[in-house]
C-alpha cells in the first residue's frame, strides 16, 4: 500500500476512534433539551462555512467506513442466510414492550418528570422535555393516553392521542420544528395498527416495526443533519459539559458526532439482519451511557427512543431495509450501493433542511436574520 493510502486508512480508522470517544456524550443527547431555548428564526449556517475542510474529510472517512459495513453486511448474510428468521413470538414482546414504554413515558410527562432545568418550576412539557406550557387539557391527555395504549381495543384512540400531542407541538412550535420528532408520529401509527379490527382489513401489519424504526432512522439523521447546520446548539451544550469532548475543539466536536449519529442511523434504515442490530444496541449502548451525564431528562426523554431500538434489535430486518436497499445481495454490489445511497440522502437532507427552514420562516411572518457569526471562534474554549 502506498504512502497516500496508509495516510487515508489512518485518516479513517482515527475519525472512526475519536467518533466512538465522543458519541456518547454528543451525539445521543438531544441538543434543545439542554442549550437552552432557542430561536427558530435564526437561520443555519452558511455552506460554505458548512462545507469545511473537517466535513469533506468526515464524509471520506465515514463514507468508506459505511461502504464496509454494507459489504460485510452483505458476507455475513451469505453465510448466515437463517439470521434474518424472526420468532412470531417477537411480534407479541415487541407489542407489549412498546405499549408499557409508551405508557410510562406518558404519565412521565403527565407528571412533569420530563421538563427541561430552565423551564418554570410551574411548566410542562408537552411531548418531549423543551415542548414546555404545558395546560390541564393537556395532561389529562397524557394520562388518558397512558390507560388506553395498555388496552389493544382503544389502539386507535391511543394512536390518535398522541398524534393530538403532536398536533400540540406542530401548533406551538411550528411543522419544522416537529421533523426533529417524526418518531412519535411512528409510535403513534404503529400502536394504532394495533387495534384488533386494523389487523383483517389492512394489510399493514407486517409494516408496523418498518414504520417505527424508519421513523426514528429519519428523526436521527435530521438532528444529525442539525449538528452541522446550528453548531452553535452543541457547542453550548459542550460548554457545561466539557469532559465529553476528549480535549477535541468544540465546532470539530459537533461535525465529528454529526456524521457518527448519520452514519448509525443510516444503518437502521439499509442494515440487513446483523448491520440493523449491531446499530441499534451500538445506539442503545451510548444513549444509556450518556445518562449519568445528562440526568433525568435524558433518562425520561429517550424512553420513546430505547424502546424503538429494542423492538428493532428484536425484529432486525424488516420490509424496510430490503425494499429501501433494492435487489443488490453481492458484496461489491453492497457495498456500492449504501455509498450512493449515504452520500444521496446527506445531501437531500442538508436540502431539506435549509429549503424547508426558509419556507418556515416565511410562513411565520418572521425576517430571516443574518447568518450568526462563526462558531470558529469557539474553538478558543476547550
Amino acid at each position: 500500500m502506498n504512502d497516500l493510502g496508509s495516510r487515508s486508512l489512518r485518516r479513517v480508522r482515527g475519525l472512526a476512534l475519536i467518533g466512538c470517544i465522543l458519541l456518547p456524550g454528543v451525539a445521543q443527547a438531544h441538543v434543545k433539551w439542554f442549550c437552552g431555548p432557542i430561536d427558530g428564526s435564526l437561520p443555519p449556517a452558511p455552506l460554505g462555512q458548512v462545507l469545511s475542510p473537517l466535513y469533506f474529510t468526515c464524509l471520506v472517512g465515514f463514507t468508506a467506513l459505511v461502504a464496509v459495513g454494507g459489504g460485510c453486511d452483505a458476507l455475513i448474510a451469505r453465510f448466515m442466510p437463517g439470521s434474518a428468521t424472526v420468532s412470531p413470538r417477537s411480534d407479541i414482546i415487541v407489542d407489549v414492550l412498546v405499549r408499557v414504554a409508551v405508557a410510562i413515558y406518558a404519565v412521565c410527562l403527565w407528571r412533569d418528570l420530563a421538563v427541561v432545568l430552565w423551564a418554570d418550576d410551574a411548566t410542562g412539557s408537552v411531548l418531549t422535555p423543551e415542548m414546555v406550557d404545558k395546560d390541564r387539557l393537556v395532561g389529562l391527555l397524557q394520562l388518558s393516553i397512558a390507560g388506553m395504549v395498555l388496552v389493544p381495543r382503544l389502539s386507535l384512540l391511543a394512536g390518535g392521542g398522541l398524534l393530538t400531542l403532536y398536533a400540540i407541538g406542530v401548533a406551538r412550535f411550528g411543522l419544522f420544528y416537529m421533523i426533529d420528532y417524526l418518531f412519535f408520529v411512528g409510535l403513534a401509527v404503529y400502536i394504532a395498527l394495533g387495534q384488533p379490527v386494523m389487523r383483517h382489513r389492512l394489510g399493514l401489519m407486517s409494516w408496523r416495526v418498518s414504520i417505527l424504526t424508519g421513523s426514528l432512522s429519519l428523526s436521527l439523521m435530521w438532528t444529525a443533519v442539525e449538528k452541522f447546520l446550528f453548531p452553535q446548539w452543541t457547542i453550548a451544550v459542550l460548554l457545561r459539559h466539557p469532559g465529553v469532548t476528549a480535549g477535541f475543539p468544540f465546532p470539530s466536536v459537533a461535525t465529528i458526532a454529526g456524521f457518527v449519529e448519520f452514519s448509525l442511523a443510516f444503518y437502521l434504515l439499509v442494515g440487513r439482519a446483523v448491520l440493523v442490530r449491531i446499530a441499534a444496541v451500538i445506539f442503545s449502548f451510548v444513549f444509556i451511557m450518556a445518562m449519568p451525564e445528562f440526568g433525568m431528562v435524558d433518562v425520561v426523554g429517550h424512553i420513546p427512543v430505547l424502546v424503538i431500538f429494542a423492538a428493532t434489535l428484536l425484529q432486525g430486518e424488516t420490509h424496510l431495509q430490503r425494499s429501501f436497499r433494492g435487489p443488490v445481495s453481492s458484496i461489491s454490489g453492497s457495498a456500492a450501493s449504501v455509498i450512493v445511497r449515504y452520500v444521496a440522502i446527506l445531501a437531500t437532507l442538508m436540502s431539506f433542511y435549509y429549503g424547508l427552514h426558509a419556507a418556515s420562516v416565511w410562513a411565520q411572518g418572521k425576517p430571516v436574520r443574518v447568518s450568526q457569526p462563526s462558531p470558529a471562534s469557539a474553538q478558543r474554549v476547550r
